[in-house]
């Protein structure tokens, strides 16, 4: 994220200096033409036309090239294709300059400390290792061009200034050429680099800023999402406690004002209501223990090391069995033999099973069918309990695993809390797990578990056995 931030940063700065360059060229383009037809007035015929076809081929590619970056999509280019153009354009430039050098003198002309003017510019634009290579192509083509002149394969045009240079003192003075041309991409670049990696640290410490910014809203926007939460919470837990607590009062209420004799039959039944009423309170609130203990961290039991699931799973259906026979249910299981877990609890492990396999017996029509498989597979444990029961509306998948949410098909099957599936995907999700959920209403259910077998239990729970190996 950060790297393709500086660079789109650096191709924007880019193609800005590259439309501030392609404008300061219509300056050189104006100077040109100008000299070029000044310069027979001025006792300088050779200007025309030389330096007016320069102008003109300046004036072309600016143009060009000035359109194009105008374009909107040239401003999202990347920051090597910008670079590229720029490149392209300094060559062109240089060609020119080189031209207009010839016509005004060459290694005479006052036009020649121009050279180093587009050396500082090129250094803005693109790197200083490229500019070097620019540099040393710059040389080369002055060199040949004083060769070709000296040896008459080029015609010598005067200088626009007479400037006298002994002929021993040339070489000195190409040399002295050189020296300034490689000195100001040395000395701009010295300063670019340092105005870049500002730039780049004040862009990171940006984007670091940035991306601070995103945590911080995000941790406030988990903050938020458990407060509501909780609250959502409280007011379940309240409405599913005020509501029984309310019917337990008003027959203790009436008993108690001697309304009606708890010795009749009325008052027998109001006591038994009471008591069942009771009976209900209390499961709800082991529940709400249960899955609070679950969610910090504190298993039921001890986590034991090196458990057979498959031994877990078998007393599971030898307990559920009775009330499968009851309600005329047929378990058919495949069950692979010594499947271990490193480490789990197998109390809260257990009441999750039970949960599931209970809630398949419960909601399914007798008589009817449930299948229990145990595998590994990708070093995971894999349990389903499949069932072809009234299933979970479509509506209701997405929340089936939150506290007191029950479907309305299963309100009106049988009784229950609304935290089973709560306390048994947190005791799944506590061994490293996942419990899926896949339902068709009036078809059936599928709930799978997978667990990984070399799982390690949480931090700062109770252990019985060996202590555990991080791997």
């Amino acid at each position: 994220m950060s790297q393709v931030s500086f660079a789109f940063s650096l191709a924007h700065e880019l193609h800005g200096r590259l439309l501030w360059f392609s404008r300061l060229r219509w300056i050189a383009v104006g100077g040109l033409a100008i000299s070029s037809l000044l310069g027979p007035a001025l006792e300088v015929p050779h200007l025309w036309p030389g330096l007016l076809l320069v102008a003109i081929f300046v004036a072309s590619y600016n143009l060009y090239y000035g359109a194009r970056m105008r374009e909107p999509e040239e401003a999202s280019r990347s920051l090597a294709y910008l670079q590229v153009r720029a490149i392209v354009q300094i060559a062109l430039d240089l060609m020119a300059l080189l031209v207009t050098v010839y016509f005004t003198g060459g290694l005479h002309s006052p036009v020649l400390y121009f050279f180093a003017f587009h050396m500082a510019i090129g250094t803005i634009l693109i790197p200083n290792r490229t500019m070097y290579l620019v540099a040393s192509a710059v040389c080369v083509a002055l060199l040949a061009l004083q060769m070709m002149v000296v040896t008459g394969l080029l015609q010598p045009y005067p200088p626009i200034q007479q400037i006298s240079i002994p002929g021993g003192l040339g070489g000195m003075y190409m040399a002295a050429i050189a020296v300034a041309v490689y000195g100001v991409i040395y000395l701009t670049g010295g300063v670019t680099v340092r105005l870049k990696e500002g730039t780049l640290r004040l862009l990171e410490t940006t984007v670091q800023l940035g991306d601070k910014t995103a945590e911080l809203e995000q941790a406030l926007a988990d903050i938020q999402d458990v407060e509501r939460r909780k609250s959502h919470y409280m007011r379940l837990s309240a409405h599913q406690l005020r509501s029984p607590l309310g019917t337990v009062k008003t027959s203790l209420d009436v008993l108690r004002r001697g309304i009606v004799d708890p010795s009749t039959e009325r008052g027998a039944r109001l006591l038994s209501g009471s008591v069942e009423r009771v009976d209900g309170l209390l499961m709800i609130v082991n529940d709400l223990l249960g899955l609070a203990k679950i969610r910090e961290g504190q298993a039921s039991t001890p986590w034991q090391p090196d458990v057979r699931i498959d031994q877990l799973v078998a007393t599971v259906l030898a307990a559920l069995g009775p009330f499968a026979e009851r309600r005329e249910i047929e378990i058919l299981t495949e069950i692979q033999e010594d499947v271990q877990l490193a480490w789990a609890a197998p109390e809260d492990l257990g009441f999750a099973l039970e949960n599931l396999i209970q809630n398949a017996i419960k909601y399914s029509d007798p008589p009817g069918r449930v299948w229990v498989n145990l595998g590994v597979a990708s070093e995971k444990v894999v349990i389903e309990i499949i069932d072809e029961g009234i299933g979970i509306p479509e509506a209701l998948q997405a929340d089936i695993f939150l506290e007191f949410v029950r479907a309305p098909n299963a309100k009106h099957f049988a009784e229950g809390t609304g935290l089973g599936l709560a306390i048994a995907n947190e005791a799944v999700s506590l061994h490293g797990g996942l419990l899926e959920l896949k339902s068709e209403e009036g078809v059936g259910t599928t709930f799978t578990i997978t667990i990984p077998l070399d799982n390690l239990p949480p931090h700062g729970v109770p252990l019985q056995g060996r202590t555990p190996i991080a791997p």
